[in-house]
């Protein structure tokens, strides 16, 4: 109770709007000492009062301000008492009369439900909260009443009770909020980008596919700021690379590649390299067609209760789903082409066969049976190439360049066709996504066909929602080996295309043909077909018993497996063949089998809340996920007796290898978001995990947690606020401990291997390997940070979005160099390394719209990267080598960036001239193990603009992106060996003076060389050139046309078509490089033909294989409609 006391007076002069009525209790008190007697539970719903009186009596007073209360007054002496106003028995039988049930359904601005939506009796208290389908029911409302909708993030709705008569409210975003999109995060939780203390980028699925390149990942590439995607081949099925803000591990074996998640359920099959690449692998096979949007949350901040997993970022992965309406069939079509770019092919054209002879003028000699370019110049004659036939006669062909090697690749086809029917009312949904591709590969004889199948379909059942999605996919291929390195070093006068017929060809068959056998027979002479499934399915369970929780559990299953047989036909020579170089001896057959798969079991189980207290609103999220993970890989191999391509008809002894893996992790996690006012926003995350690839002294104590925080500035600040020209201003910042778990199962245990002969002669034993594991062997720690700052000017027209980002690894795992008897780790927690960069995103949306209907909209990524390795163990003296399984080495040194090249160079002098000898003027080259380390394998800068120009019923668009601060190696000595690379051409291949050389006088002093010329300036010298791979490091820098697009939508309604929609396309039109990239794309390290299984060892770095091509050109036409 409440009372208050004071002197008596009669009259009262007040001036008050809208001001509460516990105020003008106050104000009536000092003016006339009157007492008010009540309890703040009566005046719960009282109205505010606007009064404005001079001199006026009490009584007078107090009628206006209760009038139109649901309260009144009585008069007690010196104390008016305040109670609730009761309704006269007629005044209640008349509202009985008048009351009504009121029935309706709240909806959000694309016309789903609403789930705890407010709906109250204006003036009343009376309220209810619409359900999990959106629907209330108010009952006895009079049927005068006013009712109020409101949502968190939306405007308040009034509408009159009559009105509604069970219709749909559609509720509208607040002001300020239109620009506001919802985005899927970690396990699924739908949150707003206000909300949100992290960097999250959203790409549709249209987007993706606007140049029909029928991988997921190469149609994100350039739309997404910090996001660094290769695709390193040019083959039906590309090894593709993918890094999110660079790298946070350096260790040979760290894994560096972003978690993948496909509808709810994570695609992972271990945290070793070889399970990312099969992910990878698994990622090319689900069809572009049927996917939603893709969302990236880009750092360890934002993936935080994914622990481990999430700590390089994660890719979440959106299938399409049934929507309300009519059934809606789209059927689409498209055909594309692949083709070799040339325009930065600069091989040597102008020399032709020879063995590296010289005639007395130092020009090469022709050499009929050589296999390289090191002969004379091309002067159009006819020459012999080859031995002579067993008739005594040659082969005779001109000797001039015909460019018929670049007509030995052909055009690759691809058709993709997709079916999808989708469906949907109030209650279910479903969505059948049926696609079917047919592709020809770029070498001769490569086809690959798949089909794919999605199914996702959902049901609600009042409280219960079920959901199913399903994806499958299986992938059938022919492969003959990569023949790159032997098509490019090939003489550019041979005739390569008159080769095919190696069968009836008289000049082709293996017999006559002018060097071993043809490429055409070495295509078809080997040959592996492989067959891929791939399989992911999970069933969601979500109960929501009451508005406020929501319980939801997710069993699911990802499955990838692939089994295949390489068969080589043998090759028989005839008598006079085997006295030919390269035919002394008959090709046998040989066979090989392999088998893998990889399955993936887990079930996350999450118990959501949500509460609102006052002006905070508090949402929690606790689960536990379970996860276990299954490989096996079965191989073998062998020569054969006869071509029955089965080991048991295995020549010599079969190699056969068998690998299981089996692993298993737990885990709990939660989060808790606080909202106050939908303007600030604080959220709390942790995980705690077991996993069984930690020894079990370690397991159970890896707890990883973050922080992030959003500010809505525009909200905060009243001064802000009052910017017409600023409609969005906000402010984030985050913080996460996590980890990268890059142990490899059972590494921190000493194993067994078999062993013959030492000590126990022909005895098979079993010993120690050399490895002397950590059982305490830790993850690596990862502290990251992230402060961003989101900007939108003239009603959002202009935005702009900016982030930094700093992460720390306090114990890189690395291969220590100890000795395995020596009782110290081999394998232990040896490094610190740090990255951080800087994000800039744009969009001028759009930057003018014309009368006409004509705009167009503008947007840019910019992103900067840089990493450092902060310490080493002591063992490796502040240098850290890594190889990439082809025989490359990099470095990763303290204090530098990580990685660096190893760069042989020639033998200079004090002043950096290449010493040559003083007789003979040919250079020489650096001593054996003697090299350099500089050069960066990742870029500093990367930036991408894009174009949408619409008008009508076309949309035009192009992509630009580009990439510096780095290098990359390309593996030239094969060239410079066979006289293919464009340097073998200095001086037209005529004796010179070596540049910026000198020579040793005799007395130790180098003078300046201006007068030795070499002595061979052929295959002698270039031979030289084959040991300086600094010939083979370039600046990696490209601007690329990514994509091109011309669409057309025809709206149709000619009977069931309700739809038309026609394109055309390009894909890497135009590629500009450096001058000093005289050999082609920095980004293609593969070949495109059979490839042996390779780690991600290529995050780390920036080499290249030895049979990359100069480029491709993709382009094609796209059909829909849609009925």
């Amino acid at each position: 109770m409440q009372v208050s006391a004071g002197t008596l007076a009669q009259k009262i002069s007040m001036e008050r709007k809208n001001t509460a009525l516990k105020t003008i209790f106050r104000e009536i008190k000092n003016q006339t000492g009157y007492n008010f007697l009540y309890t703040d539970n009566l005046l719960k719903n009282t109205k505010p009062v606007t009064i404005k009186v001079s001199h006026a009596d009490l009584d007078e007073v107090l009628k206006e301000i209760f009038s139109e209360q649901p309260i009144t007054y009585q008069l007690e002496g010196y104390t008016i008492v305040v109670k609730r106003r009761e309704t006269g028995f007629f005044e209640k039988l008349i509202d009985q009369f008048r009351a009504i049930d009121v029935k309706g359904r709240v909806m959000d601005e694309k016309g789903k439900p609403l789930v705890g939506a407010t709906i109250k009796v204006k003036g009343t208290s009376q309220a209810v909260i619409s359900n999990n389908d959106g629907y209330f029911m108010l009952r006895n409302v009079n049927e005068e009443a006013v009712l109020l909708i409101s949502f968190l993030g939306y405007e308040v709705k009034e509408i009159n009770a009559t009105s509604i008569n069970n219709a749909a409210i559609k509720m509208e975003l607040s002001v300020g909020k239109l620009q506001e999109v919802s985005v899927t995060t970690a396990y699924g939780i739908e949150k707003r980008t206000k909300e949100l203390g992290y960097s999250v980028a959203k790409i549709t699925g249209e987007e993706i596919s606007r140049a029909n390149t029928g991988n997921i990942l190469q149609g994100l590439i350039g739309k997404v700021s910090g996001m660094n995607i290769t695709a390193q081949s040019s083959d039906m099925n590309p090894q593709m690379r993918i890094l999110l803000r660079g790298i946070r591990s350096f260790g040979q074996s760290s894994n560096n590649q972003p978690l993948f998640i496909l509808n709810g359920s994570p695609l992972s099959f271990g945290s070793d390299q070889d399970a990312q690449q099969q992910v990878l692998s698994f990622i090319n096979n689900i069809n572009p067609a049927d996917v939603e949007d893709v969302t990236i949350l880009k750092g360890a901040n934002g993936t935080a209760m994914y622990g481990p997993e999430g700590v390089n970022g994660v890719i979440i992965i959106t299938t399409k789903k049934g929507v309300k309406g009519d059934p809606a069939i789209n059927f689409r079509h498209n055909m594309s082409f692949q083709v070799v770019d040339y325009r930065n092919d600069y091989r040597q054209r102008k020399f032709g066969l020879g063995a590296g002879n010289l005639n007395e003028f130092g020009s090469g000699l022709f050499d009929p049976t050589a296999a390289y370019s090191w002969g004379p110049v091309y002067d159009g004659s006819m020459v012999p190439i080859g031995s002579p036939d067993e008739n005594g006669n040659y082969q005779m062909v001109k000797y001039e360049d015909n460019k018929q090697a670049r007509e030995f690749f052909n055009t690759a086809r691809i058709n993709r066709t997709n079916l999808s029917i989708s469906q949907g009312d109030d209650r279910s949904s479903s969505y059948l996504g049926l696609g079917h591709t047919d592709q020809t590969g770029l070498l001769p004889g490569d086809k690959q066909n798949q089909i794919t199948v999605l199914l996702n379909s959902s049901r609600k059942m009042g409280k219960l929602t079920t959901q199913v999605n399903f994806n499958f996919a299986r992938r059938n291929d022919d492969r003959g080996p990569d023949l790159i390195r032997e098509i490019r070093n090939l003489p550019t006068f041979i005739p390569i295309l008159s080769y095919k017929d190696y069968v009836n060809g008289y000049w082709s068959v293996p017999d006559r043909y002018y060097r071993g056998i043809s490429p055409y027979q070495m295509l078809d002479n080997k040959r592996t077909k492989t067959t891929n499934t791939s399989l992911s399915g999970n069933l969601s369970l979500e109960y929501k018993p009451v508005p406020w929780l929501n319980l939801l559990d997710r069993p699911g299953i990802t499955y990838s497996g692939e089994y295949g047989k390489t068969t080589t036909k043998p090759v028989y020579f005839s008598d006079y063949a085997h006295t030919l170089p390269e035919k002394t001896y008959d090709l046998q057959p040989a066979v090989g089998d392999f088998t893998s798969s990889n399955t993936s079991l887990n079930n996350d189980l999450i118990i959501s809340t949500i509460h609102q207290v006052s002006d905070f609103q508090l949402k929690t999220n606790i689960g536990n996920s379970i996860r276990q993970n299954f490989s096996k890989d079965l191989r073998s191999g062998a020569v054969l007796s006869i071509p029955v391509y089965n080991v048991a008809f295995a020549r010599f002894p079969a190699a056969v290898s068998d690998l299981e893996l089996l692993s298993r992790t737990i885990s709990v996690f939660g989060n808790t978001l606080i909202g106050y006012k939908d303007r600030a926003f604080l959220e709390f995350t942790a995980r705690n995990e077991w996993d069984s690839k930690r020894a079990k002294v370690a397991r159970g104590k890896d707890l990883y947690f973050g922080a992030n925080t959003s500010l809505v500035l525009k909200d905060i600040s009243p001064y802000l606020g009052q910017l017409k020209w600023l409609s969005t201003a906000r402010m984030r910042a985050s913080f996460a401990l996590s980890a990268n778990m890059n142990i490899a199962p059972f590494q921190f245990e000493r194993r067994l291997y078999l062993q013959g002969d030492y000590p126990y002669g022909e005895l098979i034993s079993y010993g120690f390997g050399q490895e002397n594991p950590n059982p305490l062997l830790k993850p690596e720690n990862v502290f990251s940070q992230e402060y961003g700052l989101n900007l939108g000017f003239l009603d959002n027209r202009f935005t702009v979005d900016m982030t930094y980002y700093y992460q720390k690894n306090n114990s890189v795992i690395l291969n220590v160099k100890n000795a395995a008897l020596s009782g110290a780790p081999t394998t232990d927690n040896a490094g610190a390394f740090q990255n951080s960069g800087f994000e800039l995103d744009l969009k001028l949306n759009p930057l003018f719209s014309l009368p006409n209907g004509m705009a167009l909209v503008v947007d840019g990524r910019f992103s900067i990267n840089n990493n450092k390795v902060l310490k080493l163990s002591e063992v490796y003296k502040g240098v850290f080598r890594g190889d990439d399984g082809n025989f490359a080495a990099y470095y990763a040194r303290t204090g530098r960036s990580a990685y660096e090249f190893a760069v042989t160079d020639w033998k200079r002098d004090p002043e950096g001239r290449v010493i040559v000898d003083k007789t003979t003027g040919m250079p020489t080259n650096a001593e054996y193990g003697d090299y350099q380390i500089y050069g960066k394998t990742l870029p500093k800068y990367t930036a991408s603009l894009g174009f949408n120009l619409s008008w009508k019923g076309f949309t035009a668009t192009l992509l630009m992106d580009a990439s510096t601060g780095n290098d990359h190696m390309f593996v030239t000595g094969s060239d410079f060996n066979s006289g293919a690379h464009p340097l073998t051409n200095l001086n037209n291949r005529e004796r010179f003076v070596f540049p910026n050389s000198s020579y040793d006088d005799g007395t130790g002093n180098y003078v300046a060389n201006t007068d030795v010329v070499v002595a061979n300036a052929g295959q002698g010298l270039y031979s030289y050139f084959a040991g300086v791979s600094a010939h083979g490091l370039v600046d990696a820098s490209f601007l690329k046309v990514r994509e091109v697009s011309l669409q057309y939508r025809l709206p149709y309604n000619a009977g069931p078509v309700k739809d038309i929609m026609a394109s055309i396309y390009a894909r890497d039109l135009f590629n500009f490089y450096p001058k000093s990239n005289i050999i082609g794309d920095p980004g293609l390290t593969k070949g495109v033909g059979t490839r042996e299984f390779t780690p991600i060892n290529s995050n780390l770095d920036g080499g290249s294989s030895d049979g990359q091509l100069p480029g491709t050109v993709l382009y094609g036409f796209t059909l829909s409609f849609k009925f």
